[in-house]
């Protein structure tokens, strides 16, 4: 059975993930104001942030990931451990400032090549943007590294800091200058120079900062085919925007992009369990793979994929009929259309992890390149094509065919890394039996209204039923532990 540190630890690095689309979330009824933010700078908004997180993944150089392999392979050795962290600080910091360099020397040549209509600011919104994603990647490989230490009490005071400065920063900026794009750019710029403040400072004075070239290599070698991969992701993720900009306006990346963040909820939820799953499956992957072992790894699969087919349609219940309540402008209420195609996505994330775990784990990173690369390839291609005839609803649907399309390249390279105790029916055939039956109903909503919450109460009860049959047992047993917890204490 599952232990019970486990599951508060959980519990606190999904609630301390969640923060970040918490703030996202608090700031949609400002950013949706007409008054405060046009629908056409909320586009431009989107497509900034998509910068932004783009220089993050460079900056990052994907040592986030890494630092965890790091750890349990030093942490029996902390000298060497940390040596390790602070060349890894130190290569985070030369990276940034060189990524700076380059934006600062080519910036105003990219903007008059591939800026429409220009303004004045654009330089300056450019390079806010890509110091906030430089910062983030460092308060990224800071949360990495107090995951793997096993830390979610300090892991959530510092996501809970960069909670309430981007919210108080973003909220006062933009209503001392309305109509503009300084407050959402500044109070994420400030926030991030704060939360960068906590990570470089607590790392730097733990470990120590240097640039030794001895791990130079080792961490190459892990981590370049890993930032290949992750930005064959962000184009997975965000190339959309950039798709749907000249093809049809600012206002239609507006609408998708905010149908895009009402996922990003269920995406900080799953993000915040596999935080709590992935030091233990780590550990245990790490171990002879003997059948115990193998038996207990399924055990944090099956518990994912249960939560993950639960949460889903939840969300795509319930989230069109609360967020409306916070949303000012009703033109901005046809991002419903499409909110819960691209939310159906979100179950195959417990099949990919079957895959990607094992992946770290023997460092067989540069198979992503050949999956994450090809996925990426076909995403812009299929993404042009179904967004110029069928517009947004095309690109909902083009997400779901390419997330699809990667399990079948997950399992056709990664074969040989499958665990033999896994079962294929429920891991694998319910999350995907479960995404059609979500996708289907909802290509029949044609507007926003009540018929929208029948089906998506239908959809709920459906994938509900089915998750009940397949994993009867494990929640009929999980259920029993739990009466038996509270019956412990309050005997």
């Amino acid at each position: 059975m599952i232990k019970r540190k486990f599951i508060q630890s959980s519990i606190i690095y999904t609630v301390s993930s969640a923060l970040s689309t918490g703030a996202s979330f608090l700031l949609l009824p400002f950013y949706t104001n007409i008054k405060l933010l046009t629908i056409s700078d909320y586009g431009a908004l989107s497509l900034y942030i998509g910068l932004s997180l783009l220089v993050q993944v460079v900056a990052s150089f994907s040592i986030d990931f890494y630092v965890g392999v790091v750890y349990h392979e030093s942490k029996n050795n902390p000298d060497e451990l940390k040596t390790k962290i602070a060349s890894l600080n130190g290569y985070l910091i030369v990276i940034g400032l060189f990524i700076i360099l380059l934006v600062a020397a080519c910036g105003n040549f990219f903007i008059q090549h591939y800026f429409d209509n220009a303004s004045p600011q654009s330089f300056r919104y450019l390079m806010m943007s890509v110091v906030t994603g430089i910062f983030n990647a460092h308060f990224r490989f800071y949360n990495g590294l107090l995951v793997h230490r096993e830390k979610p009490w300090r892991y959530f005071g510092a996501n809970m800091l960069n909670f309430i400065t981007t919210v108080g920063f973003s909220i006062g900026i933009l209503e001392m200058f309305p109509g503009t794009l300084e407050g959402p750019l500044w109070g994420r710029l400030l926030s991030c120079f704060c939360i960068f403040l906590l990570s470089f400072g607590e790392v730097t004075f733990t470990y120590g900062i240097r640039l030794d070239k001895e791990y130079l290599k080792p961490a190459w070698q892990f981590c370049f085919p890993l930032m290949i991969s992750a930005i064959f992701q962000w184009v997975l993720a965000y190339s959309d925007r950039y798709i749907i900009k000249p093809l049809l306006f600012n206002k239609e990346v507006a609408i998708f992009d905010l149908a895009v963040k009402c996922t990003l909820l269920v995406s900080f939820l799953l993000d915040g369990l596999m935080s709590a799953v992935s030091p233990r499956v780590f550990s245990l992957l790490r171990e002879n793979p003997d059948e115990k072992n193998l038996k207990e790894i399924n055990k944090y699969y099956s518990g994912f994929n249960v939560i993950n087919l639960i949460i889903i349609p939840f969300t795509i219940l319930v989230l069109p009929i609360i967020l409306p309540l916070f949303i000012s402008n009703d033109k901005y209420l046809t991002a419903f259309l499409y909110f819960g195609i691209i939310g159906a996505g979100f179950l195959t994330r417990s099949i990919q992890n079957v895959f990607i775990f094992p992946i770290h784990v023997s460092r067989k990173t540069s198979r992503l390149i050949s999956i994450n690369g090809i996925s990426a390839f076909l995403q812009i291609i299929l993404g042009y094509l179904m967004v110029k005839y069928f517009k947004l609803y095309g690109a909902a649907i083009s997400l779901n065919i390419i997330k699809i399309l990667m399990v079948g390249l997950y399992a056709y390279y990664c074969r040989d890394l499958i665990n033999p105790k896994l079962n294929i029916r429920k891991m694998v055939w319910l999350p995907l039996a479960s995404l059609f039956i979500i996708c289907i109903p909802e290509m029949f909503i044609k507007e926003f209204g009540w018929q929208m919450h029948l089906i998506h109460l239908a959809e709920f009860c459906a994938v509900l039923s089915i998750t009940y049959l397949g994993y009867k047992n494990e929640m009929a047993g999980l259920l029993n532990w739990g009466k038996a917890q509270v019956k412990a204490k309050l005997a």
